[in-house]
């Protein structure tokens, strides 16, 4: 298959950002995405990313405003950018994916969630229509092998005849709800979203793919019941930063702990190169990332939500989204006519029914596959490098991929709750 080369702009190279351009700059793609411009306004992060793809100075920008006035006048750019990589904080999503497909001509591949309404998703998805442009939505558990060969077996009338209900945990686990739901960039739904829709959007999106079928009626409950300052023990004392804590080693919310002593989640933090527990120290005194849970003060995104939905070919789906665990992950518990189906991200197991047919056959009642030697490969085992590949091989063969926008509309008119 003849390479194809789509020229980029990459606007945020933070977390995200930086994961899809890792992928780029590999050899070997089937796809290649050549980065001509990165927006960042963080002058570190902007000078690392000119840096990675060898960008001169003038390809670097600290806004998007100051990149659309620069595409406008450089015809080479606007004959060689096809696209735009959008990797940006949630409430920037919409205006610049507009502006990108709309008035610019762009492709866009979009970090999820899309944006911060239903009205909003449905606004790029019309653009996107009208302007016959490719708008991928990175939800990479369309592209996870575990959850593919889940959806398959799952779609096995086989195996699992008419499929009833499927009952779906995610386990976003103390550190990751910690670190980006109390003290972090999601803390606060004016700013980003609720909890379903920042952290599970591509959860629904996965359950619409599973299912097939649309949702006709759906339910919530949750809330923000441990993060607050009412769930301050006592022994705290009112400290508002893990540094002056007198309980700090006895918590296990502890930012020293997290940050200081186990180093974890510092890919997320500019950090200088040679970085040391002085620098730690500095960033928890300093910033929000240092604060006590309970007192960060203007968190108010939900530890806990559960979701409830009956889908028109009669499928019930409940998904519960869990802060308070101790580890994250994913659970699946899929109920049918003819067997059951778990899975937890490692393995999947399937259980037929037993009648005496089978038994005198002697069919086998329990079948198993692993998948434990993807739990540590990066990008979410390939899946966020299948979907920069599929996004780029759509723009350049005129194809859908398949996390599109259209697609991914159902899944966002449920997390917002517009059914």
């Amino acid at each position: 298959m003849d390479r194809i080369s789509v020229g980029l702009v990459l606007v945020g190279y933070g977390n995200r950002g930086r994961t899809y351009a890792d992928y780029l700059r590999q050899e070997g793609v089937a796809a290649g995405g050549r980065v001509l411009a990165v927006v960042e306004p963080n002058e570190f992060r902007r000078q690392a990313a000119l840096a990675a793809f060898a960008l001169s100075a003038e390809a670097g920008f600290g806004t998007w405003g100051e990149f659309v006035a620069a595409f406008r006048e450089r015809e080479a750019w606007r004959e060689r950018l096809r696209a735009a990589i959008v990797a940006t904080p949630d409430h920037l999503h919409y205006g610049i994916t507009m502006e990108a497909v709309r008035d610019l001509g762009l492709h866009v591949l979009l970090e999820k969630p899309v944006a911060q309404s239903f009205g909003e998703c449905l606004d790029i998805a019309r653009a996107a229509r009208e302007g016959e442009r490719v708008v991928g939505v990175c939800h990479p558990l369309r592209y996870h092998p575990f959850f593919v060969k889940f959806r398959e077996l799952m779609r096995d009338g086989e195996r699992m005849g008419r499929v009833v209900a499927i009952d779906y945990a995610e386990h976003v686990g103390l550190e990751r709800m910690t670190h980006a739901f109390v003290r972090g960039l999601w803390r606060n739904r004016a700013a980003s979203n609720t909890l379903l829709v920042s952290k599970s959007c591509h959860d629904v999106d996965y359950l619409v793919w599973l299912v097939g079928s649309e949702a006709e009626e759906v339910q919530t409950r949750g809330g923000l019941s441990l993060f607050r300052p009412a769930g301050a023990p006592a022994a705290n004392e009112g400290a508002e930063r893990c540094l002056d804590c007198p309980m700090e080693r006895e918590c296990p919310y502890s930012a020293v702990e997290l940050y200081v002593r186990r180093r974890r989640w510092l890919r997320h933090f500019d950090l200088p190169e040679g970085f040391g527990e002085e620098e730690l120290r500095r960033l928890l005194r300093e910033t929000r990332y240092g604060r006590c849970v309970y007192r960060v003060g203007d968190n108010d995104v939900w530890d806990h939500q559960t979701l409830q939905v009956a889908f028109r070919n009669g499928v019930s789906v409940r998904l519960s989204v869990n802060g308070v665990t101790a580890e994250e992950g994913r659970r699946l518990h899929v109920m049918g006519s003819r067997g059951e189906l778990w899975g937890d991200e490692h393995t999947i197991r399937y259980r037929a029914y037993r009648t005496s047919a089978s038994a005198a056959r002697g069919t086998r009642a329990v079948e198993e596959w692993h998948f434990a030697a993807l739990a540590d490969a990066p990008g979410h085992a390939g899946a966020d490098y299948a979907l920069v590949e599929d996004f780029l091989e759509a723009i350049g063969r005129g194809r859908v991929p398949l996390c599109d926008i259209r697609h991914s509309v159902e899944a966002y008119r449920i997390a917002f709750l517009e059914v």
